[in-house]
């Protein structure tokens, strides 16, 4: 059956037995939750279109997953735990019962794997698929995306090119097992949220890099009126083999190509030691990959040189 035939309330039936209740007051069929907080509470939100978002070779259970992470990778960048999502969709009437549940699937098993409730929300007839997630963490010290200063560090939580390499597979059909670990790094992205959390306690700003490695050092920079030097980037190895065969620049895949979902910050020198330490007990290596300069530019060491990054990676309304 169509989403035409089963109509809203018949969505609603499904759902609504579906939600967590996290309050003493309301819950499913109410316009609202309500929950007591535990101290300091951060508020994200990320919205999920099909014609930019949902490639073709994308499920609608990997979307549901991409949808969710999406809002808790902004959470994980501000070194909150999360704790609710609220999500909003919009749905095509002829979209079929069985790709709404797998898009419900994807949803449930993403606030699963990040031990997030999963509250309530709304559903509304669109011409394509929309999803808005509003996610809702607590945080002892959230870290702003200002705050870096000249002589800092900087360290990712992961290296780059991944996802794009994931990403052209995707669009292209390649299918050979050996690229599967980069088709499942686009498909199914891992918000950091342990590793947000440990950085709170140690770095002067912090975001997720989403949009791309250079567009995201680009926003650190119009923020804070400083300049970046990358002389290690963090160049994920399977991808640069992907490039080689399928013909790519590798210098996009890592500085343009986005949705990695690491967390990049800026810290101070003396605090290395410790946060090395502190990530590895969370699984997680730290990269450090250059330092907070005075100059206004993002200069990187590119195959021996010096190089001037330009602020390129997706922007919405461009289409780049």
């Amino acid at each position: 059956m169509r989403l035409g035939e089963v109509g809203e309330r018949g969505l609603l039936r499904y759902v609504i037995p579906r939600l967590r209740r996290v309050g003493d007051y309301l819950w499913g069929g109410d316009d609202g939750v309500d929950f007591l907080s535990r101290g300091r509470l951060v508020l994200t939100g990320d919205m999920l279109v099909e014609c930019t978002d949902v490639p073709h070779g994308m499920g609608f259970g990997d979307a549901g997953w991409k949808a969710i992470t999406s809002s808790i990778s902004d959470l994980a960048a501000k070194g909150a735990s999360p704790l609710l999502c609220y999500v909003e969709l919009g749905l095509r009437p002829d979209m079929t019962f069985e790709e709404f549940v797998e898009l419900w699937s994807g949803l449930e098993e993403a606030c699963g794997a990040y031990s997030v409730a999963l509250v309530g929300g709304d559903t509304n007839e669109a011409r394509e698929l929309i999803v808005g997630v509003t996610a809702i963490g607590s945080a002892d010290r959230p870290v702003p995306r200002r705050g870096a200063g000249e002589g800092q560090l900087v360290g990712v939580t992961g290296k780059f090119g991944r996802t794009a390499a994931g990403l052209h597979a995707v669009q292209h059909g390649v299918d050979d097992q050996r690229w599967r670990p980069l088709v499942s790094s686009f498909l199914r992205p891992v918000a950091r949220v342990k590793e947000g959390l440990v950085l709170s306690r140690y770095a002067r700003c912090m975001i997720d890099s989403s949009d791309g490695l250079a567009a995201t050092l680009g926003e650190l920079v119009e923020l804070n009126g400083v300049g970046f030097l990358i002389d290690s980037p963090p160049t994920d190895p399977l991808a640069l083999e992907y490039a080689e065969a399928f013909g790519l620049d590798p210098y996009r895949l890592v500085f343009e190509g986005g949705e990695e979902y690491e967390l990049l910050f800026t810290f101070d020198p003396q605090d290395e030691r410790v946060i090395r330490e502190e990530l590895a007990d969370v699984g997680c290596e730290l990269h450090v990959v250059g330092s907070v300069t005075g100059d206004g530019k993002i200069r990187a060491i590119w195959n021996d040189r010096e190089v001037e990054v330009r602020v390129r990676g997706w922007e919405h309304f461009v289409g780049r």
